[in-house]
């Protein structure tokens, strides 16, 4: 049987899955790569001084929306 939405063209997109997750912990936020281009992003674009915490970068408050801002106008996804 054909599924009518498969083959009008109107199926719904395939869900994403981001390449980067932003947690808001106060002060810091941190910025977890999820796919290898998230890590290639962070190697071109952050300093490479950049304080990991874990398994991801540690950046202030009032860094992180450009950063996020970068990251997207990149094409890449942030959750």
């Amino acid at each position: 049987m054909i599924d009518a939405f498969q083959t009008s063209g109107t199926s719904p997109a395939p869900e994403s899955k981001p390449d980067f997750r932003c947690e808001n912990h106060g002060s810091v936020f941190l910025l977890i790569p999820i796919t290898q281009s998230a890590l290639t992003w962070i190697e071109e674009n952050l300093p490479s001084d950049a304080q990991w915490f874990g398994n991801g970068v540690a950046v202030e408050h009032r860094f992180i929306w450009a950063i996020l801002e970068g990251i997207q106008n990149d094409g890449l996804g942030v959750a």
